[in-house]
């Protein structure tokens, strides 16, 4: 198999297929279940025939697309368990953790303590993303529950409760803490924030002390039993990343603790609509600053949401650790109140900033459940997720699930400029320290910076993943009987290989579980984009799938040789992230191994500016009639190719040609016309199956005489 090859395996999916999809609830599947990054490559300038001889380019690429006949009855983990449920659920006491910070260049074995550079500033004069409009999709829960800032937000929830696992865990500050003030409180309020509803901490148990971050210089009381006063202790350093580093790398010379707690029966008995009424009020928003125009706001733990994260502050190099408290939230309706609900820490946090206009307030970004999170540009609306890792995902051993345990979150200093999150990961396998630069614009980048420490091997480390939704699209290969022509997050995945190569994968929603390998080396990015932007297309007023983000991931520093894998999971209804797509290095890191990671994550609209070829927009397919039904028949493949320097080759459509190859199958009658409807072109083939084997994979580009002028669309196929 090439560099670049392109492998695709159909899994039968047997009967089991529910409990594997990401985002069912952890505690239907088990305690580690979770739920669920970008920047602009280098465009190509001309692409010869000649030059693709690339190992994928035309047949060059090998086309194995292989049937594993296993079957997913026999393999419970492979179904959704994690290795992070091993372990009882503990008392809803919150492990003690330090605090970790992140930073990490590009994708290297970690060198001690070696300081990261932070990430180039990217310009953020530009800032809109439009709150969610949705409850349809099945975006975390957590996120529905607080869109009361966020106008146009609905408290609609998934319709079967689909919705974003609690995998994330927090030190909780000893009582009597004081939690630093919301920014807009007065000195009357600022006091009420951490005493009503905060949980004392049990006597002697260390376990239930707060992480000491090192930050706070509190001074010593006097001594009072010689009337002698004691000196002050010497102030400790200011917050550093990595200071996060090393508690990554104490924290991986430890056994693993599972992170779940059981919550008080009232939250943990709250199901999806419910839990979605428990809303943070906007007037105790913290980081609340005019000047800047970020603010923050929490997420109560309840539903499935049941690891405690810790949540600190860093103003002036001091870390201020944020004590839980009941007053931060309006209970709504579901008979809980700040005197009964007995819970200890947080589930999460989002970013606010004035986004679509200079008086707006809309999410920028949110960490939810797992190590899950997203962010949002200007007049984006919530759809796909990305997370922190993903291992064994489709796996034979089940899927392990790391969490986000605690954050530390910066307060911006500069006027619409970025702000910084630090989180410590941690897992059964691994932990890590992250480092999150978000630069709010018109397309917003978090620059990832990662640096993780193996606890044991890993077979299958997937980096920079992202978790998307696509229940069906034009090509209408399965039936759902559904008013809408679409409902989708994201229609494809766009790859911009190590060779330089385009490829545009359309996303789809098979019988079987399937999985695309897309060898590389060094690739230059990846993502899972939303191209259709026509409302009409779907004529879904709530949902707004046209303003999904597509998220494009442009790693830094080598990535070695390893392949970008996308997965396809079978899914009845669109609450499942049923797509996955993430690299996959080659080599296996092993116990007492460490990495560093670089990358950007942009969301975008359907990202037109990261090449200037012309993109294949729509696919559509149809069987017709005269084909060896015992071989699959014969099916007509329609393709439209727009945009790029296409319309200036139209006037000499005569040589415009298209280039398409299949593995173990026919492809005649091949042609391209002018689609004066839509504008560009349309490809038109027909594919039969020759008996051979049962499936194939399809490449097609288009070229004008030697110089090539579209992306490569390819696909799998089954007969």
């Amino acid at each position: 198999m090439g560099k670049t090859g392109y492998t695709s395996v159909i899994v039968p999916y047997c009967h089991i297929a529910a409990p594997f999809i990401v985002q069912k609830p952890a505690r239907h599947i088990n305690k580690g279940s979770g739920v669920k990054k970008m920047q602009i490559c280098q465009q190509v300038d001309s692409q010869r025939v000649a030059q693709k001889n690339f190992a994928v380019s035309r047949l060059g690429m090998v086309s194995a697309f292989v049937i594993a006949a296993f079957c997913l009855a026999g393999q419970p983990a492979f179904a959704g368990a994690s290795k992070t449920a091993d372990g009882a659920k503990q008392p809803a006491v919150s492990p003690a953790l330090s605090p970790i910070a992140t930073a990490s260049p590009a994708m290297k074995p970690a060198k001690g303590n070696d300081a990261v550079a932070s990430a180039t500033a990217k310009p953020g004069a530009e800032n809109t993303a439009a709150p969610d409009t949705t409850g349809v999709n099945a975006a975390p829960v957590a996120e529905q529950a607080q869109a009361g800032g966020n106008a146009g937000a609905q408290d609609a929830t998934p319709k079967n409760d689909a919705a974003q696992p609690a995998d994330t865990a927090q030190s909780t500050p000893t009582a009597g803490e004081a939690a630093p003030a919301p920014e807009n409180q007065d000195a009357g309020n600022a006091g009420n924030t951490g005493d009503a509803g905060a949980t004392a901490t049990p006597a002697g148990n260390d376990a239930a002390q707060p992480a000491d971050n090192g930050q706070n210089a509190a001074p010593v009381s006097p001594a009072a039993d010689n009337g002698a006063q004691s000196a002050p202790v010497a102030e400790k350093p200011p917050f550093s990343p990595e200071l996060v580093i090393d508690r990554a790398r104490e924290l991986a010379t430890k056994p693993y603790e599972n992170p779940h707690r059981e919550l008080p029966g009232a939250l943990a008995d709250l199901n999806a609509a419910q839990y979605a009424k428990i809303k943070f009020k906007a007037d105790q928003a913290f980081l609340k600053d005019s000047a800047t125009g970020f603010s923050m706001e929490l997420y109560h733990p309840g539903y499935m949401y049941d690891v405690p994260v810790g949540i600190n502050l860093i103003k002036d190099g001091k870390v201020q650790p944020v004590p839980y408290s009941s007053n931060l939230f309006d209970f709504a309706d579901t008979g809980l109140s700040d005197n009964n609900v007995g819970a200890q820490g947080y589930a999460g946090f989002r970013l606010k900033y004035p986004l679509d206009s200079v008086k707006s307030d809309e999410e920028l970004a949110s960490f939810l459940g797992a190590s899950y999170f997203r962010v949002m540009g200007r007049d984006q609306v919530r759809g796909q997720l990305a997370r922190a890792l993903a291992i064994d995902l489709a796996g034979p051993s089940g899927e392990e699930f790391p969490v986000f345990r605690e954050f530390w979150v910066e307060q911006p200093a500069d006027p619409w400029g970025k702000v910084t999150v630090y989180a410590l990961l941690d897992s059964a396998r691994v932990t890590g320290a992250y480092q999150f630069d978000i630069f709010p614009g018109e397309r917003t980048v978090s620059s990832i910076k990662a640096t993780l420490f193996f606890r044991d091997q890993i077979q299958k480390l997937g980096i920079a993943p992202l978790s998307s939704m696509f229940l069906f699209g034009e090509q209408k290969r399965r039936h759902f009987d559904d008013y809408r022509s679409e409902v989708h997050n994201s229609d494809g995945l766009l790859i911009h290989n190590g060779q330089g190569e385009w490829l545009w994968r359309p996303l789809d929603n098979p019988k079987n579980l399937q999985i695309s390998s897309f060898l590389d080396q060094n690739p230059r990015g990846f993502g899972l984009m939303q191209r259709d932007r026509d409302f009409d297309h779907y004529q879904d007023a709530s949902a707004h799938f046209e303003k999904r983000p597509g998220y494009w991931i442009t790693p830094k520093g080598d990535w070695g040789k390893g392949h970008v894998e996308l997965v396809e999971i079978p899914s009845p209804d669109e609450t499942n992230e049923n797509i996955v797509a993430f690299w996959v290095p080659d080599a296996k890191p092993k116990a007492g191994d460490s990495l560093e990671i670089s990358y950007d994550l942009t969301a975008m609209s359907d990202g037109r500016e990261l090449h200037n070829m012309a993109r294949a927009l729509d696919t559509r397919i149809a069987p017709i009639p005269g084909g060896d039904e015992d071989n699959g028949g014969i099916h007509r493949f329609i393709l439209n190719f727009r945009g790029g320097d296409l319309d200036y080759y139209m006037d000499d459509i005569a040589s415009l040609q298209a280039d398409v190859s299949a593995s173990n199958a026919s492809v005649s009658n091949v042609r391209v016309v002018k689609d004066a409807e839509n504008g560009g072109v349309r490809m038109m083939f027909d594919l039969a199956g020759t008996g051979e084997t049962p499936t194939s994979n399809l490449r097609a580009f288009l070229h004008y005489k030697d110089r090539v002028i579209s992306e490569t669309w390819t696909m799998p196929w089954a007969f």
